[in-house]
Formats: structure tokens, C-alpha cells, sequence
């Protein structure tokens, strides 16, 4: 009884598993040597035993005499006493132990849902909803959410906190994955922008940086073609990049809607460009370390923003003479990162090494020919538009005779014809008649 009432206060109040309840039948053990130690204590001396007799079988002292000293010849009347009879009493004990066995059952097969609720029987999970709560933070913060999503999420967090209980461990855990599939979502989604804006910056970056070290160099219509292109690539990215727009002037991004910018221009694009990388990779790198998404993001950031000043030193030297266009030479020789969500796919296509020939050889084999039962255990695998109707034959044949027989062959034995003497025998059945 003790062990089914502290089993049930442990599944009540800690939702203590059954299975580890179970270690109560230890303490069985040290039941079984108390009952045995109270059991000796509670046995009657000899001498009780002895006076006890002596009074139920009416021997007037002579059992109690004959325990010190001896009585002779009234031993006999001894011997003629009547046995007492002896009697257990159990009924009380086997009802209290049936009833106990029976409560100890009933409170580890009941299930959870039928246990008395608790006030404290609350699930446990706030280490889960401290690190959801984090993630939200962080998707407030460089606002991947809007005002608006991120107070809904607040609200989703919080009902989930209130609603966790221990009966229903499962509808929680599931409701707290699919908050979380959400946040992971919505940063994935993030980080992929913040990978376009950082390519998007370090073009500029690198090809403002470039013009301003080919001042001079270059001719008079490339240079002004490549001032144009970079005004177009700034504009576009300072309108998706809300760090690059922020970090320019007002007088630099007139410069860029009229296609005309100074050294410092050039020189202050450059810069905002390279601080809007940062921020981007920032970013991303907060969203890393809240375990939002996987640390390969940061890596393709990082790679993003790295240009080949060769090829654009190579594309500026093309440009020289004026027989190509700026926005031409560009496309051509800075291909982009691909992708189902970036671009036109107007980049030039570039191939890996070709396959060597050399040692692939190609085998003739002669398929074996299909023979009637075959075609018979053969499967629809498609409808014409034909006349559906089928024409009966109107002669059965000789079974067996044809079973090994080629399809439309004509003969009982099929002739195997080698791939290098078909051509011969088309020649020879598609000739001219004279």
C-alpha cells in the first residue's frame, strides 16, 4: 500500500515514468525482514505457552510444575490432556493485501490522461522556450520579421508556455518544432537574400574600385559605358540592400542616377559597398550562432564577396578599343551564382574538362528474340488512336509448333543477323525491282 501511494503522488506531481516506479518492489525486501523481525518479537515464551495450556486444559498447575521439577507418576494426567486447537485469523490480512495489489496495479496501468491534474503539472520546458525565445529575438533585431509577425510570435511562444502540460507532452513538442521549422524558414529565406545582397555589393565594390585605378587608362567611351553599368549595379543593389542605401550620400547617389562620379565618388561607393557586406555577413553570422541556419550559409557569404580582379581587370582591358559593350563584356566574363531566384541567366556558360573517348569500345551483342508466350504475358503500356477494331483469325494452329517463334518472323526458326550484316540484308529486301 505504501508503495502504490508514493507511486502515485511521484506520477501526479513529477510525472515520474511507471517504468522507473518499479524499483519500488526493492523495498519489498526490507518489508518482508521487518514483518519476520515483528513476528519474533510477538512469539509467546515458553512459559506463557505453558500457563496457557495449563488453564485451558483445567491441569491445575501441574503443566507450570512439571516445566521446574519432576512429577512422577502425574505425568499421566498430562498426557490425557486435549490438544488446543489452533486457528489463523487471515481475513483481514488478505483483504488488505488484495486490495493493495490491486491499487499498486490500477496506478501503473492507469494512463496519464485519468490522473488527477495537478496545479504543478506543468511540462518542463523552458530551456526549449528560452532558446525559442532567443531566435525570435534575433529575427526581431535585424528584422527578418516585421513588427507585426515577430509580436504574433511573441504571443505563440507564450501560449505554448501556458498550455504545456505533462498529459499531453506530445501535442507541446510538436507545436514547439513547427514554431521553430517557421523560424528556420524564415531565416533560410533571409540568408539567401543577404548572400545575393553581398555578391550584388562586392560587384560594386570591385568595379568601382576598378575604374578609379583606370582613370586615364581606359578610352573615353568604355570608360563612360563602364561609369553607366556601375551606376545601374549601385542603384539596384542600394534598392535591395537597405545598409548600402543608408550608407551613402545624398550627393553620391544623385552621381548615380545622372552616371557621373568623381574619384571620391567612386571612392565613397566603394566603401558603403564594402560596409554593406559586412553587414550582411553579420547577419548571417548572428543567425549561424542562434542555430538558425547551418554555418555552410556564412561560408557561401564569404565566398560571394569575393571577386576575381583578374577577369575584371581582363574585361576593362577588352573594353579599351570600344568594340565591345561594357554591359556585354560583364555578363560575358563575370558569370553570377546561379540559382532558380538570382538573375536572367545571362552570364556566359562555362564546361568542365571533355570526356576522353579513348578505351570506351562498344560491344555487339545479339538480343535474344522474343518468342510467343512472352509476348502474351506482356503489359499495356499505352493506348493508340487506331481503329480499335480487332480482326479474328479464322484458323487455329498445331499447338507447340510456333511457341519459340520471333515475333512477326514468319518461321518457326528465327535467324540471328549480326548488327554489321543488317544493313546488307535491308539493301537486299528494300532493292529495286526491275
Amino acid at each position: 500500500m505504501l508503495w502504490a501511494v508514493v507511486s502515485l503522488l511521484l506520477r501526479i506531481v513529477w510525472l515520474v515514468e511507471p517504468n522507473l516506479l518499479l524499483w519500488g518492489g526493492v523495498g519489498l525486501i526490507p518489508a518482508v525482514a521487518v514483518g519476520i523481525a515483528l513476528a519474533y518479537r510477538n512469539v509467546p515464551s515458553t512459559t506463557a505457552v505453558r500457563s496457557l495450556l495449563d488453564r485451558e486444559g483445567c491441569l491445575g498447575g501441574l503443566l507450570m510444575a512439571a516445566g521446574d521439577a519432576d512429577i512422577g507418576g502425574w505425568n499421566e494426567r498430562l498426557v490425557a490432556a486435549p490438544s488446543p486447537a489452533l486457528r489463523w485469523q487471515f481475513g483481514r490480512q488478505w483483504m488488505m493485501l488484495v486490495a493493495s495489489v490491486g491499487f499498486l496495479l490500477a496506478v501503473f496501468l492507469a494512463p496519464d490522461r485519468y490522473l488527477p491534474a495537478s496545479e504543478d503539472n506543468a511540462l518542463h520546458v523552458s530551456g526549449e522556450m528560452g532558446k525559442l525565445a532567443e531566435k525570435a529575438q534575433v529575427l526581431k533585431e535585424e528584422k527578418i520579421v516585421t513588427p507585426e509577425k515577430a509580436e504574433a510570435l511573441e504571443k505563440d511562444l507564450e501560449r505554448i508556455r501556458e498550455e504545456a502540460q505533462g498529459k499531453d507532452p506530445a501535442k507541446t513538442m510538436e507545436a514547439i518544432d513547427h514554431l521553430e521549422q517557421a523560424f528556420k524558414k524564415s531565416a533560410s529565406e533571409a540568408a539567401e537574400s543577404s548572400i545575393q545582397k553581398t555578391e550584388a555589393a562586392a560587384r560594386v565594390k570591385e568595379l568601382a574600385k576598378a575604374l578609379s585605378d583606370s582613370q586615364g587608362k581606359m578610352g573615353e567611351k568604355p570608360f563612360n559605358e563602364a561609369m553607366k553599368e556601375l551606376a545601374e549595379m549601385a542603384q539596384k543593389a542600394a534598392s535591395e540592400c537597405d545598409s548600402l542605401s543608408k550608407n551613402l550620400s545624398d550627393e553620391v547617389q544623385k552621381a548615380c542616377e545622372c552616371g557621373h562620379l568623381t574619384a571620391e565618388q567612386l571612392d565613397a561607393l566603394s566603401k558603403a559597398a564594402e560596409k554593406c557586406q559586412a553587414c550582411e555577413k553579420g547577419k548571417i553570422g548572428k543567425l549561424v550562432k542562434a542555430e538558425l541556419v547551418e554555418a555552410e550559409a556564412l561560408e557561401a557569404c564569404k565566398e560571394a564577396g569575393e571577386c576575381d580582379e583578374a577577369a575584371l581587370a581582363e574585361v576593362l582591358g577588352k573594353c579599351k578599343g570600344g568594340d565591345m559593350a561594357m554591359e556585354e563584356a560583364l555578363l560575358a566574363d563575370m558569370a553570377g551564382r546561379g540559382g532558380v531566384t538570382r538573375g536572367p541567366g545571362a552570364a556566359a556558360m562555362t564546361w568542365t574538362d571533355k570526356a576522353n573517348k579513348d578505351g570506351a569500345k562498344f560491344k555487339e551483342k545479339v538480343l535474344p528474340p522474343a518468342s510467343v508466350s512472352a509476348l502474351k504475358k506482356s503489359q499495356l503500356t499505352g493506348v493508340s488512336i487506331g481503329d480499335p477494331t480487332a480482326k479474328k483469325s479464322t484458323g487455329g494452329s498445331a499447338g507447340g509448333a510456333l511457341n519459340a517463334a520471333q515475333a512477326g518472323g514468319g518461321e518457326s526458326q528465327s535467324q540471328t543477323i549480326l548488327p554489321e550484316h543488317e544493313k546488307t540484308v535491308r539493301q537486299y529486301f528494300e532493292r529495286k525491282k526491275k
